[in-house]
């Protein structure tokens, strides 16, 4: 009986530095294909800069890279996408009312290019956002 549970012991010990692995090596892949494809962007490529951050972002992985990636997107172009990145990088961070400030600019210039546009998510951002800032 001893034996089985050593055995047992082993095996869950096994399967959670597996577990832990594959998690570690889903990060870097994503940090890969992020990197890969900021390097076969055209220098002024905002939106390749912007939807690599926000893979980064949406895994929390690579985010100080991913910072200046969304950063160099906004100096190239103000764009509702990299706005809203923005704000994700800043719920993940905790600053609050970043997050709100770049969700209600993102919310603008949708609603600037296209006024039925549904902003229903980032209305949705900005409620949980306040949420989070209040408590």
């Amino acid at each position: 009986m001893k034996n089985l549970m050593k055995i047992s012991l082993v095996c869950m010990l096994g399967l959670v530095l597996t577990m832990s692995n594959v998690m570690a090596g889903s990060g870097d892949k994503v940090t890969e294909k992020a990197r890969e494809a900021v390097s076969n962007a055209a220098p002024d490529d905002w939106e390749t800069l912007a939807k690599a951050a926000e893979m980064c972002i949406k895994k929390k992985v690579n985010l100080t890279e991913a910072k200046e990636w969304l950063d160099n997107s906004l100096s190239i172009k103000e764009s509702a996408l990299g706005l809203e990145v923005a704000g994700d990088y800043y719920m993940l961070n905790k600053l609050y009312d970043q997050a709100i400030n770049n969700y209600v600019k993102s919310m603008l210039l949708t609603k600037e290019k296209d006024f039925y546009a549904d902003t229903e998510d980032l209305q949705s951002k900005i409620d949980k956002a306040k949420k989070l800032n209040e408590a």
